[in-house]
């Protein structure tokens, strides 16, 4: 991260960014670029955030794809989304959160979602205070984007959500997330992800997922990764939600492909108090 402005209501902040491709029968592919990110509020529950991506060095001209997978190629036009274009809008969305009863929150977004996909969606979470157990779920409708990251969009939409149950396990610090629903390429399956959070924010994880795919899933039966991730908070003193998140995989596959949702309520209430979350938040907005 190289900077961040002071304002309340409106921020940004410039930083580094990396995109990769790990195991496919082209090696190790990557894109190094620059990332301005920015977020305007417009009232306490909504606010306008995006990202713009520059690149900076790449060795995409090695990419090609082979692959024997029947499903709809909802992830494995990686490379022509990171050659698409110089400059590209990684995401524009507005974003709406309620606390509409005891212990129940819930968020609506729409717009650009993601570098490969725009859409609308809500999710709605049951998390009591102080308890280890909180219930969500997610339903979303989007449609594939055009390769140079603009506004252009593609044939191919669906619907996509899931149903996810996340447990403080007690056992250092790691959460287990279970996520049962229907994936970008139309399959069903599940999804279990196990993460530790240090005490500096940082968030080491790894996931499986397994689907209905079948013989239509192409090479590997299961997708499986890694990540890191790491809260901007880490480099200002003032907060932030925003997180940088690099993760791999050995293959880039469209079974088991998820959307990639900026914001999750799950994250958004991580580590406060449930019942004056949008109460703190409207204290940003005061002068």
């Amino acid at each position: 991260m190289l900077h961040e402005s002071s304002l309340r209501d409106f921020s940004w902040a410039l930083s580094p960014g990396l995109n990769q491709n790990l195991g496919g029968p082209d090696g190790y592919l990557y894109q190094l670029y620059a990332r301005l990110d920015a977020e305007y509020r417009t009232d306490t529950n909504g606010w306008l955030s995006g990202e713009i991506g520059v690149n900076l060095a790449d060795n995409l001209d090695n990419y090609t794809y082979i692959a024997d997978s029947e499903l709809p190629r909802v992830r494995t036009h990686i490379g022509d989304y990171l050659a698409g274009s110089r400059v590209g809008i990684h995401t524009l969305q507005y974003t709406r959160t309620t606390h509409f009863a005891r212990n129940w929150y819930a968020m609506g977004y729409g717009g650009l979602l993601e570098m490969m996909y725009a859409g609308a969606g809500g999710e709605v979470l049951y998390r009591p205070f102080n308890s280890p157990l909180a219930l969500g779920a997610d339903l979303n409708w989007v449609r594939q984007r055009d390769f140079d990251q603009r506004f252009d969009l593609r044939d191919y939409s669906t619907w996509t959500g899931h149903a996810t149950a996340y447990l403080q396990t007690g056992v250092g610090d790691v959460l287990a997330k279970l996520s049962v629903g229907r994936y970008l390429a139309g399959d069903l399956g599940t999804t279990l992800d196990l993460s530790r959070r240090f005490a500096n924010g940082v968030n080491v994880g790894a996931w499986v997922t397994l689907t209905d795919a079948g013989n239509a899933y192409g090479e590997g039966d299961f997708d499986k990764g890694v990540y890191i991730s790491i809260p901007l908070d880490a480099f200002f003193v003032e907060s932030s939600r925003g997180y940088s998140t690099i993760a791999w995989q050995p293959l880039t596959r469209d079974g088991g492909a998820r959307l990639a949702r900026r914001y999750s309520l799950y994250g958004l209430t991580q580590e406060r108090d449930m019942g004056s979350y949008w109460e703190d938040a409207r204290t940003i907005m005061e002068p």
